[in-house]
C-alpha cells in the first residue's frame, strides 16, 4: 500500500512540473485582462455608489440602481433556464409527459432509473401511475416497467407493484439467499429466503395434548397464542382447533417433502416450520384438513387469528401474488401488532417483509 502511494505522489510531481510552467504562461497572459475587467467593475461599482449617496443626483440613482437589479434578475433567470434543459425533469417532460408527472417522476427516481426512462425515449404512460401505487419501491422501478411490459394478461398496476416486491419476477433457484434470523419473529421464508440445515430455534416448547395431535413443539409465544386462540373458538363455536404440524427440523423436511403433494409441501430449508413459527391447523371435529376452510372453526380462525398474532400465510385471494397454493390450515406467527396490520391492509406477510422491513431498512 505504501508503495503504491509513493508511486502516485511521483507521478503527481512529474505531471506538476509539466504543467507549472505552462500554468504560469496562461497567467501572464490573462492577468492584464483580468486586472481590466476588475477595474472597470470597480469603477462602476464607485459611480453607481456616488450616484445613490449624492442628494443632488438622487432622482437618477434610484432608476440606475432598478436598472441594474433588472438585469441581475434576467441574468439569474436565463442561467436558471438554461441549467433546467440538462435536468431530469425537462428531460421527462419533452418525452411527452405532463409537468407535474415529469416533476413527480423527477423527485422520486434517481439519477440511473431517469436516465434509463429516458433513454427510453418513449412516453410511457404506466411510470406515473406505478409511482403512485400505496406499496411502490423505488428501487425496484425498473424491474416494474419490465414486468408491465412482459405481462400479457393485462395485470393491475397494483399487482405488478406486489409481485415484483415479493420477487416472483426473479428465478428463485438464482435469486435464493439466506434467511436473516436477526429478524426473529419476523424473519421471511420463502422459495427466496432459505434457513441454514444447522438452524434450530433457540427453545422450544411442547404443545399439551389438548391442543395438538402427536408431539408438537413451537417457540413459546406461539404456543401461548395458540392456546389463548383455541380456548376462545371453543368458547364461542363449540368447536375444537388442534395443531396438526409445527416445528420440523431440516431432516424432518426433506422426509416430508418426499412422501407429500409438493404443492403444499416447501422443500428443506424453504420452510417456515424450521423456525418454530408456523402451524398447520386442523380440528377435533374435522381431522382431515380438506373441509376445514369451510367448516365454522376454520372460518373463525382466518377471521380472528390476527388477533392473537397469528396470519393466514397462503391466503386464497393472494394466491397469484405469492405463486403458492391456497393453504387455509397454515398459520404463521407474526405479533400481535403486525398481524393486525397485515390483516387491516389485506396484504400478505412477504409484501409486509418487502415494504415495511427491507425497505426501510434500506
Amino acid at each position: 500500500m505504501r508503495e503504491t502511494i509513493d508511486i502516485i505522489k511521483q507521478w503527481i510531481a512529474r505531471q506538476w512540473t509539466v504543467c507549472k510552467p505552462w500554468m504560469q504562461r496562461q497567467w501572464k497572459r490573462f492577468k492584464p485582462w483580468i486586472q481590466r475587467q476588475w477595474k472597470q467593475f470597480k469603477a462602476w461599482s464607485i459611480r453607481l455608489w456616488h450616484l445613490w449617496t449624492d442628494p443632488d443626483n438622487r432622482w437618477l440613482s434610484v432608476p440606475c440602481t432598478m436598472a441594474a437589479l433588472l438585469v441581475l434578475l434576467v441574468l439569474v433567470k436565463c442561467c436558471q433556464g438554461i441549467a433546467y434543459n440538462f435536468t431530469n425533469e425537462c428531460k421527462i417532460y419533452k418525452l411527452g409527459y405532463p409537468i407535474d408527472e415529469a416533476r413527480a417522476l423527477a423527485v422520486v427516481l434517481n439519477d440511473q432509473q431517469a436516465d434509463s426512462l429516458i433513454a427510453r425515449n418513449v412516453h410511457d404512460t404506466i411510470a406515473y401511475p406505478i409511482i403512485n401505487e400505496r406499496y411502490f419501491i423505488a428501487d425496484n422501478f425498473d424491474r416494474y416497467l419490465a414486468s408491465h411490459r412482459a405481462d400479457t394478461t393485462g395485470a393491475p398496476v397494483s399487482d405488478i407493484i406486489a409481485v415484483v416486491n415479493v420477487g416472483l419476477d426473479r428465478d428463485p433457484d438464482v435469486s435464493a439467499v439466506q434467511c436473516d434470523t436477526s429478524k426473529g419473529r419476523l424473519m421471511l421464508i420463502n422459495r427466496y429466503h432459505y434457513l441454514d440445515e444447522k438452524y434450530k430455534p433457540k427453545k422450544l416448547v411442547a404443545f399439551k395434548t389438548d391442543y395438538c395431535y402427536e408431539n408438537q413443539k413451537a417457540l413459546p409465544d406461539v404456543v401461548d397464542a395458540f392456546m389463548a386462540m383455541q380456548q376462545d373458538c371453543k368458547r364461542q363455536t363449540g368447536a375444537q382447533l388442534m395443531v396438526n404440524s409445527s416445528y420440523r427440523n431440516y431432516k424432518q423436511q426433506t422426509a416430508t417433502y418426499k412422501r407429500n403433494d409438493k404443492r403444499f409441501v416447501a422443500r428443506a430449508g424453504f420452510s417456515e416450520h424450521q423456525t418454530g413459527l408456523a402451524l398447520d391447523v386442523t380440528s377435533l371435529q374435522h381431522p382431515m384438513r380438506w373441509p376445514f376452510d369451510k367448516s365454522k372453526e376454520g372460518i373463525w380462525m382466518r377471521e380472528h387469528c390476527h388477533e392473537y398474532g397469528f396470519i393466514l400465510r397462503y391466503p386464497k385471494e393472494r394466491q397469484h401474488i405469492m405463486n403458492n397454493s391456497y393453504e387455509p390450515w397454515h398459520l404463521r406467527y407474526v405479533g400481535i401488532e403486525t398481524a393486525k396490520r397485515i390483516h387491516d391492509e389485506g396484504i400478505t406477510f412477504d409484501e409486509y417483509y418487502a415494504y415495511y422491513i427491507e425497505r426501510e431498512a434500506k
